[in-house]
């Protein structure tokens, strides 16, 4: 008989949500690094771990992806050097060779199902290197055996501060949120307190649950509607706030979002609110270790190019192939982008999102459409999705088109009537004109709808049995 760990036991820094009592058990962490520099808060943060009375062992390994492995070693045994830290294991690479992050997936999970394999009350957490561990997940972690109990073999957890699709994605709605604070804050008095407008932000997320993301298919209205600045700490003055939005403006091209940052509200009951998904990203918990070691990240060559959201893709498999229940939560982790940051926004990473963002809503939109529409179906219906993948890339490149005109308008309107930041920081709209050009948008047209994509999506889904069988 296990001993329970009484939820009394744990310091809760959450509101709302409590922990929950639970039997000890063992986590297995698993991240791909790609940066010493920035996987070291996350490392410190997994370390702190080792506190948590409910967690009987830690294990931490990190699949090195162009970086220096005596590096990341000499790192790890640095920050893990007390005598009850987590257990780490660090998976070399070549240090000239930098793995698609599909391979680096399906490479890491392999060898972090092997740990979980045959083991009782063992779970897993797959982590992106640019995230941080807050003192929430001290909470919620303690739901993971209420989870598995209640036959969930897969959760996907979410995230707080920047989001995780591409920087491009969010300038819209940035660029809506500068001018209407801008006009805001021109109209109140420079020495006054800045007002505290979060109720109505918290509205907003509540109404638009995609507030902070231009490309949303849930819902427009959040791209006109404006999302307030907030004190950044008591008795901020109006001018203050101004200075703070001039100083951090360029942070809107790297996709860092200041001025409508990812926030996230947590579960009360955990159980109930969680909802089926295979909405994958940097953040997720493996209940059942065959998730792991039973299903590749498949990966979608366009060109000779290999495509993103392999991630979404492996989730689908274990949804609809092997038949494991995958919820979301909102379990958040703090994604920071806060190195290798770049204010030159990426093209082939944007096509290559497209392409398998297009991919996985076709794959999901056959397999959601009726009752019939099961796994093999779907295989046996390549034209049909190739034909799915062809509308969602239309329909894809109608809302950049759009987005680049409103972002351009927009554009002429802050060159026209803020001239601090013209001021101090004239780079800023010409380095989003570059990338919202007629020309930009012409190139991502002519990459995305290439001719052999048709071919390629049918060979792909022919392939998924095959590529699922050589894996396991």
């Amino acid at each position: 008989m296990e001993l329970m760990v009484n939820s009394a036991n744990i310091n809760n820094t959450c509101k709302g949500l409590q922990a929950k009592t639970c039997n000890p058990f063992s986590l297995i962490i698993g991240v791909i690094c790609g940066s010493k520099v920035q996987i070291r808060p996350l490392l410190d943060d997994i370390n702190n771990l080792r506190k948590l009375p409910y967690l009987t062992k830690i294990e931490v390994h990190i699949l090195v992806n162009g970086e220096s492995s005596a590096e990341i070693t000499k790192l790890s045994k640095a920050i893990f050097d007390s005598r009850n830290s987590p257990v780490f294991s660090v998976i070399s690479g070549e240090e000239s060779v930098i793995f698609p992050i599909g391979q680096a997936r399906s490479k890491l999970q392999k060898v972090v199902g092997s740990r979980m394999k045959n083991r009782d009350s063992t779970y897993a957490w797959i982590l992106d290197d640019d995230m941080r561990i807050p003192d929430e997940a001290h909470t919620y972690l303690t739901w993971l055996p209420a989870f598995k109990e209640k036959g969930i073999d897969v959760l996907i957890g979410n995230f707080n501060g920047s989001s995780p699709n591409p920087p491009a994605h969010g300038i819209r709605v940035q660029l809506n949120d500068l001018i209407h604070n801008q006009n805001w804050l021109n109209g109140l008095p420079p020495e006054s307190e800045l007002p505290n407008r979060s109720e109505e932000n918290s509205l907003f997320r509540q109404q638009y649950p995609d507030y902070y993301y231009d490309l949303s298919r849930k819902h427009k209205e959040h791209l006109e509607k404006p999302y307030w600045l907030l004190p950044e700490y008591d008795g901020e003055t109006v001018k203050n706030a101004q200075q703070r939005i001039i100083k951090s403006v360029e942070k809107i091209l790297t996709g860092e979002p200041f001025l409508r940052p990812l926030t996230t509200q947590l579960p009360t009951n955990p159980l109930v609110e969680s909802q089926p998904s295979c909405n994958r990203g940097g953040n997720t918990f493996i209940l059942t270790s065959e998730a792991l070691s039973l299903t590749p990240n498949a990966i979608l060559q366009t060109n000779g190019e290999e495509n993103r959201r392999s991630d979404m893709i492996w989730a689908i498999i274990n949804r609809y192939y092997h038949q494991f229940e995958i919820h979301s939560i909102s379990f958040p982790v703090y994604h920071h982008r806060y190195i290798n940051v770049s204010t030159k926004f990426n093209l082939d990473k944007t096509i290559s999102e497209i392409r398998g963002s297009a991919l996985y809503a076709s794959m999901l939109s056959f397999l959601q459409e009726d009752s019939q529409s099961d796994w093999e179906l779907m295989i046996n219906s390549s034209e049909k999705i190739s034909a799915l993948y062809n509308t969602y890339i239309k329909k894809r490149l109608v809302m950049y088109e759009d987005n680049f005109q409103s972002i351009n308008i927009m554009l002429d309107k802050i060159d026209a009537e803020n001239k601090e930041i013209e001021k101090y920081r004239p780079s800023f709209t010409s380095k989003i004109r570059n990338w919202t050009s007629k020309e930009n948008f012409s190139q991502i047209t002519k990459m995305v709808s290439t001719p052999d994509n048709d071919l390629n999506i049918k060979k792909f889904i022919q392939s998924l049995n095959g590529q699922i069988g050589s894996f396991s």
